[in-house]
């Protein structure tokens, strides 16, 4: 996707991440040791301490058997999804998580809360996995509709998951990509990538593309974390400037 590409690498030189990035997090004592909370807090933005929380959080998944705490926390805390329970069918649902991404190939339960599970798949292996979630596909979907398939279906689009915001809700990217090509969709032609697949062709876009946008030797999060500040400023208004409905 080279059009993308060039326009990813526009907006990483608009946007500096260590002031635009601001996703603060709660230094959980149970959690982290004295050392890492005192690492943590001497961050010089927030930007910063989020990269120092994927290698903590990596760390610890390759030192500790029982990761339980870790990956609650990391949905409930981290990423404030309150709804995810530390009960025993979310436990092993993490778990099968876990075994599908050796395997390559998400179950359609699975990808029904990607959005949570990418999370944990986020700090368990930072170089291979992403977070995958409504802004950043959002991000993507948009970029891919208007610089790769203006005039066909050149590249197919990423499965959208529901999202919390309200900016992402009001402008329905899925609405807008099924106008875009009506006649896919009345022939009843799918346009997006298969979801036991996206996860990984997701991945395997970032992790492929992420020196090319940034500079040799970038982690893959940092492309993520592009797509996922730039959902609801550049984006959203670029949508808004250019969006036009007409009804017959």
């Amino acid at each position: 996707m080279r059009n993308v590409l060039k326009i990813l690498k526009l907006y990483k030189e608009k946007v500096d991440l260590n002031i635009r990035f601001q996703y603060e997090f709660p230094i959980d004592q149970n959690i982290f040791s004295e050392i890492e909370i005192k690492n943590l807090s001497k961050a010089k933005n927030i930007y910063e301490s989020n990269v120092m929380l994927k290698n903590i959080i990596e760390k610890k998944y390759k030192n500790i058997i029982n990761t339980e705490k870790i990956d609650f926390w990391i949905i409930n805390e981290w990423w404030w999804i309150k709804s995810f329970k530390m009960n025993q069918y979310n436990i092993d649902k993490i778990r099968k998580f876990k075994i599908q991404l050796w395997k390559n190939k998400l179950s359609k339960d699975s990808f029904n809360t990607i959005s949570s599970l990418s999370k944990i798949a986020s700090f368990l292996r930072p170089k291979d996995f992403v977070i995958y979630d409504s802004r950043v596909i959002y991000t993507l979907n948009r970029l891919i509709l208007k610089y790769e398939n203006r005039e066909s279906l050149t590249y197919k689009y990423y499965p959208i998951p529901n999202g919390r915001n309200k900016i992402i809700s009001d402008f329905d990217i899925k609405t807008i990509i099924n106008l875009k090509h009506i006649k896919n969709y009345i022939n009843n032609e799918n346009v997006y990538i298969p979801e036991q697949e996206a996860y990984f062709k997701y991945c395997d876009f970032i992790k492929s593309t992420v020196n090319q946008v940034f500079w040799p030797n970038a982690e893959p999060y940092e492309l993520e974390m592009l797509l996922f500040t730039i959902a609801d400023k550049e984006i959203f208004q670029d949508i808004k400037k250019h969006i036009k409905l007409s009804i017959s």
